[in-house]
């Protein structure tokens, strides 16, 4: 009897955490449900702009996988070891789980580009998620374009300047997009932000 009480005692408060934290999301759920349906839609909240940098990380992994891991190492060791101690884990992390990054991009789809999505239509979010997946769909493409081609010319000075470009279009777009997002302004990448556009006047 006297093991089993503190056994019992653990069960009772697994469940009232529990309990607690499922009232906490729902009651979290609710206030931000009825504080968007109370403000603007045309109005960029903080909330709005923190959440639009956040998807962007799709897409830098992604980057990063493909061409940063090629050629940072011939940069100079302090941007190196800078990398190393910040970004580096996360990417190793991102190459060995690469189903991740499919199942981001279906829960990004399915909370954000869809019609009948279950968060509030937050124009501002949604424009920016659809930009950083179209950002991740042109990373994987180049990516697999420029793995695909022979590897004497990927290890070639035009193969490394091929790679080095690629690195920082990929990385001056997501730069470009964060600090856009920081401001709470829309985007305006050549083409790209105008397929966005269109894809959500295609939606309306």
């Amino acid at each position: 009897m006297p093991n089993k009480l503190p056994l019992l005692i653990i069960i009772m408060l697994s469940i009232l955490s529990i309990l607690l934290i499922s009232f906490t999301i729902r009651y979290l759920y609710a206030y931000l449900t009825t504080s968007y349906k109370n403000q603007n839609v045309k109005n960029i909240t903080i909330l709005d702009r923190l959440s639009s940098i956040l998807p962007y990380w799709l897409p830098l992994l992604e980057g990063l996988q493909n061409f940063g891991q090629q050629i940072l190492p011939d940069y100079p060791f302090n941007i190196m070891q800078i990398y190393k101690k910040t970004l580096m884990p996360l990417v190793i992390f991102y190459v060995t789980h690469p189903t991740l990054a499919v199942i981001i991009f279906f829960v990004l789809y399915y909370l954000f580009v869809r019609n009948k999505s279950p968060i509030p239509d937050r124009p501002f979010i949604r424009f920016n998620v659809l930009q950083s997946i179209l950002l991740f769909l042109i990373n994987s493409l180049l990516g697999a374009t420029f793995r695909a081609l022979p590897i004497e010319f990927r290890m070639s000075l035009y193969g490394l300047m091929l790679c080095n470009t690629l690195f920082w279009f990929v990385l001056s777009t997501i730069t470009y997009s964060i600090i856009k997002s920081i401001e709470g302004k829309y985007a305006k990448i050549p083409v790209i932000s105008q397929a966005v556009r269109i894809q959500i006047d295609n939606q309306l």
